[in-house]
């Protein structure tokens, strides 16, 4: 906000100082400033906000600011009109709505700002094509000014999957690799994804039982938390960093499946260890 007030009152100062002959006097540059023209504009020319696709109504504001003018101590209200730039490809009343369906908004008295709110209906966000809504200042009250520079506000309304997977699956676990097999070369167990928030979720023990009731556990001594791991899904695909069994990290298995069947909810998880190459698929199917 303070930039853009600079910016104005430089070029206002310009046109002054050209307007003005050598003699002017001191008064005389303050008489013209104060007939001078409020100036109104976007704070911003852009905004890329992001919202989760979860159905719910969010607000986007952005704030439209006033300079200058013709009492720089004591201004009026100010009525600012917004238009939609035919350029735009949100839909209104499906991508997003004006919370003051009169399409304007007020700087209050004495104030250098007001706030315009948009509803954004994230039900209807494309991820893949984000919709791209355009607003032009077409008028503001009182005589002021749109400053032309800022004039148009550009709003890319993006989207982030909503992720909900969290609840009890029964894992079935087809095993690669590990020091005893054929033994235990599956193994079902039931196991419960937690919900951390922001499409995270906590598991124990990934290894499908192989380190909590498998041969793991009286040959090296592994428990219930020897393998507990953080996923996280987003937009159907399963991802992690930085999680490790007892002796190295662990990774997706080259050229494995990681990934939530979105018509099913079957989630596939396709892990390798890299301390002594423990590897195995793990299909987890929705209780």
């Amino acid at each position: 906000m303070k930039n853009f007030k600079i910016i104005i009152l430089t070029i206002l100062s310009a046109q002054l100082i050209l307007s003005c002959s050598v003699d002017d006097e001191p008064q005389q540059l303050e008489t013209d400033f104060a007939t001078t023209p409020y100036v109104v504009g976007f704070n911003n020319d852009s905004a890329a906000p992001s919202y989760v696709t979860d159905g719910s109504v969010n607000v986007f504001s952005e704030n439209i600011i006033l300079i200058g003018g013709q009492d720089f101590s004591n201004t009026p209200s100010f009525t600012v009109n917004f238009e939609v730039d035919p350029s735009s490809t949100a839909v209104a009343g499906t991508d997003y709505d004006f919370a003051n369906s009169s399409q304007s908004i007020t700087i209050p008295e004495n104030r250098d700002f007001g706030t315009l709110d948009l509803n954004i209906y994230s039900e209807n966000i494309d991820i893949d094509n984000p919709k791209v809504l355009v607003l032009n200042i077409s008028s503001a009250s009182n005589n002021a000014v749109v400053a032309s520079a800022f004039q148009t506000l550009t709003i890319t309304i993006n989207g982030i999957c909503f992720s909900d997977i969290g609840g009890m699956y029964s894992v079935t676990t087809t095993y690669g690799y590990h020091d005893f097999l054929p033994t235990f070369s599956t193994h079902t167990m039931d196991v419960e994804l937690v919900d951390l928030g922001d499409g995270q979720y906590s598991l124990t023990d990934m290894s499908g039982g192989l380190y909590t009731v498998g041969p793991y556990v009286a040959a090296y001594g592994t428990g219930p938390t020897s393998f507990d791991v953080v996923i996280t899904e987003n937009c159907g695909d399963i991802s992690w960093t930085d999680q490790n069994d007892p002796w190295g990290l662990v990774v997706p298995l080259d050229g494995g499946v990681n990934a939530v069947d979105p018509d099913t909810g079957v989630i596939t998880i396709s892990w390798f260890c890299e301390g002594y190459g423990e590897n195995g698929v793990s299909v987890y199917t929705p209780l």
